[in-house]
């Protein structure tokens, strides 16, 4: 969980030039996981086709190399174009070519929409300087435990869950590679803390859709929640399309 104000994303446009964003899905680090099926189709090609349409610049895959030869399959399959890069190999191949952000996806979050991705960036842009993490608010109960006893009640208003995107800032990224400091990608939160060890962070709410699942039964459940909303945007004076 995290904690801050939160940054609003926005749709104006801005008239100054682009650096250029590079983006990222980090596979890696995440066991199988990404690999579980939601609506027939692996929950790390959701995010990766997502990612793609936010990202024409250009975009990576980096898994562990059990999985190499599987994603790379995979994502041909799906008629996607994108380099496949093991964690022992993605920063010293990509990091030196990478000049403006940096946008970091994550498999778990696989319902994150194109247009949430996009403004996450187009938000960065116009704060160069400032890293930015993306968040849903908690609901649920969360109690203090002290010597194995239930001690209190903590206010959930100064709390918020760490979802996808990560973007990290041009001037970050840039010291980054110049120091050869490798971001963490395996684990949103340790990335959250190199960051904020590194320079300002904001907090962006995200969808309710880009939420985090962290088991076969949170996967069951976002696709029921997915399937729910279709049905309700597609009936009478609906549309949103079923695909």
């Amino acid at each position: 969980m995290i904690s801050g104000a939160p940054r609003p994303v926005e749709e104006r446009r801005d008239a100054r030039p682009r650096l250029p964003a590079h983006a990222v899905l980090a596979v890696a680090g995440r066991e199988d996981l990404p690999f579980a099926l939601l609506h027939g189709v692996p929950l790390y090609l959701h995010a990766l086709r997502s990612l793609v349409a936010a990202s024409p610049e250009g975009v990576s895959v980096v898994v562990a190399a059990d999985h190499e030869d599987r994603v790379r399959r995979e994502v041909r399959d799906a008629g996607l174009s994108v380099p496949v890069l093991g964690t022992d190999t993605w920063w010293s191949d990509e990091g030196p070519r990478l000049r403006g952000s940096l946008l970091v996806h994550d498999p778990l979050c696989p319902l994150t929409s194109p247009e949430f991705l996009a403004g996450v960036r187009r938000t960065g842009h116009e704060n160069p300087g400032v890293s930015l993490a993306a968040f849903r608010p908690v609901t649920d109960t969360v109690k203090t435990v002290v010597d194995e006893r239930i001690h209190g009640t903590i206010d959930r208003e100064g709390l918020a869950a760490l979802i996808a995107p990560v973007l990290i800032a041009a001037p970050i990224l840039r010291a980054a590679v110049a120091s050869a400091d490798e971001p963490p990608l395996d684990h949103f939160g340790e990335l959250l803390s190199w960051l904020r060890s590194r320079g300002p962070v904001e907090l962006v709410k995200g969808p309710s859709l880009a939420r985090r699942v962290d088991d076969a039964s949170a996967v069951n459940l976002l696709e029921c929640v997915d399937e729910v909303g279709r049905s309700v945007h597609t009936g009478p004076g609906g549309g949103r399309p079923a695909g």
